[in-house]
């Protein structure tokens, strides 16, 4: 079988044993994906745990600011092509090899781009260092966008073993090149150096599965359908980019390096226990979705019951940053991270959201619904954008707390709406299934919240697993009140022990 024919989806009659065949391959690869980004979590808040203590505030700002421009280029170089690629329903080699090569030609024009824009980024900041470290990260930009096309053929055929294999060796390898360099040399490069060999070992176990060698790019032409698809994933990237980052390009350029280096520890610990957990659920939920959208009833109930659990597990989680956010910030990287706890504990609202709303974008996408996508993002980004600007009146945790406010109280209603308007999806039926997230995250940070105000541990690592006690007292409470909350935790374990016994077998 040739390597396009392998990958691509003919339409086919809508039958059972396919929508269970889908389904199932699903279930496989959240499993996967998920195993994946708990091991990437560990040697992540691990590498925290050692870099933080060899390095400076200071250090982790000055990577910060200069990572705002690579960031919002990587966004921007394929042009949603690569997301297209796995929700469309029938794709060609010729768009395959073009999307390929565009992606390539981007990416190389972006890095060259951010070479150039370098110096003015450093004189934004204040700081020449700057300089030096965007031109060693935009080689990332090109690194990443080779096997772009390889991870989105994948995702496209719920291959998700060689993803999750090449997400671990990254981390492992940043890991090992990040401390290396930080015990010898105590300096930012090591930051700097840890990114880019990440993106070198993702790249080159993604090659080494997928062997595919694109033709000659002689007709470019032939994406011109999936760039139009692809064009309103982008604007919404490069908006929702905007909202999430502006509060760390303010706190830099208003507060300072050391006061920006904090952010940038506590938008990281935002990452690794919210949209980074929420990453591997979305990488295979949107096949999965684009498999189901002429089932209707599949799609609703595959999608409702994905979030009941999504809402469930972030909003115990959230609740326990909410509460014992800044535990968790001082016993992994030091005493010297007060501020970056503090911030964190903001940012628990965020993570409550994670649960409830980060699935919209998948579901618009795949519904072909992208011109709302894009509409919602330029929303979002008045909203949340806008509110990190009034916190900034309040210091830089003012930043923080203001966007984790707009995000869970203002986003949230708006996005269960949107989703509602066109589709199988009723409003109703999806904040049916956040109430016991909402449930189990109001009483955790009801009762988290009292019992701080007058006996709660001085030591870190006491505090952090107090507050895991009280969000598992709040989880085993209403199981037992709530017949919603039972059924969910009961159907999730028991699919986890049919996956755990197929994988034995």
């Amino acid at each position: 079988m040739s390597p396009i024919n392998k990958f691509s989806l003919s339409t086919v009659e809508v039958c059972r044993q396919c929508i269970d065949q889908v389904a199932d391959k699903g279930r496989k690869g959240l499993v996967l994906m998920i195993s994946s980004r708990v091991s990437g979590m560990l040697l992540a808040l691990l590498s925290n745990a050692i870099m933080g203590r060899l390095l400076k505030p200071e250090d982790y700002g000055l990577v910060a600011m200069a990572t705002t421009l690579v960031v919002l280029l990587n966004l921007l170089k394929d042009f949603g092509l690569t997301t297209a690629v796995v929700q469309t329903a029938n794709i060609s080699a010729e768009q395959l090899d073009a999307v390929f090569w565009i992606n390539l030609i981007t990416a190389s024009a972006f890095a060259i781009a951010g070479a150039i824009a370098a110096p003015w980024v450093a004189a934004l900041f204040g700081y020449e260092a700057i300089t030096y470290i965007v031109y060693a990260m935009c080689s990332t930009i090109l690194i990443v966008s080779i096997s772009a096309t390889h991870g989105a053929m994948l995702r496209r055929r719920l291959h998700f073993g060689p993803l999750m294999w090449s997400e671990v060796a990254s981390q492992l390898t940043g890991l090992i090149v990040g401390v290396t360099v930080a015990w010898i040399y105590r300096s930012y490069w090591a930051i700097v150096l840890s990114q880019i060999a990440a993106a070198c070992a993702s790249s080159a176990l993604i090659f080494a599965y997928l062997r595919w060698i694109p033709g000659r790019p002689r007709q470019l032409a032939s994406a011109s359908q999936l760039f139009r698809f692809g064009a309103n994933i982008s604007i919404f990237s490069l908006l929702n980019f905007f909202s999430n980052q502006l509060g760390a390009i303010v706190t830099g350029a208003w507060f300072g390096s050391a006061a920006a280096g904090h952010f940038n520890r506590a938008q990281q610990l935002l990452t690794l226990t919210g949209n980074g957990l929420m990453q591997p659920i979305s990488q295979t939920a949107l096949p999965v979705l684009s498999r189901l959208q002429n089932s209707v009833d599949e799609y609703r109930k595959y999608y409702l019951a994905l979030l009941e659990r999504t809402s469930l597990f972030f909003g115990a989680l959230g609740a326990f940053v909410i509460i014992a956010g800044d535990a968790v910030a001082s016993t992994l990287m030091g005493p010297q991270w007060t501020m970056a706890g503090d911030m964190y504990r903001w940012f628990g609202l965020s993570i409550i959201a994670v649960g409830m709303a980060s699935q919209t974008g998948n579901v618009l996408i795949s519904q072909n619904r992208t011109a709302e996508l894009r509409r919602w993002g330029l929303g979002d980004a008045f909203i949340r954008a806008g509110a990190s600007l009034c916190g900034a009146l309040f210091g830089a945790v003012g930043i923080a707390a203001a966007f984790g406010a707009a995000t869970l109280f203002i986003t949230v209603p708006i996005v269960g709406w949107i989703v509602s308007l066109r589709g199988p999806i009723d409003v109703r039926d999806q904040f049916r299934a956040m109430r016991p997230g909402a449930i189990v995250a109001l009483m955790s940070v009801a009762v988290g919240l009292v019992i701080r105000s007058f006996a709660w541990p001085s030591a870190p690592i006491a505090a952090a697993a107090f507050g895991a006690l009280l969000v598992l007292a709040a989880i085993a409470t209403v199981f037992f009140v709530d017949h919603q909350t039972r059924s969910v935790l009961t159907n999730s374990f028991n699919e986890a022990k049919k996956l755990m016994l197929r994988a034995k077998d």
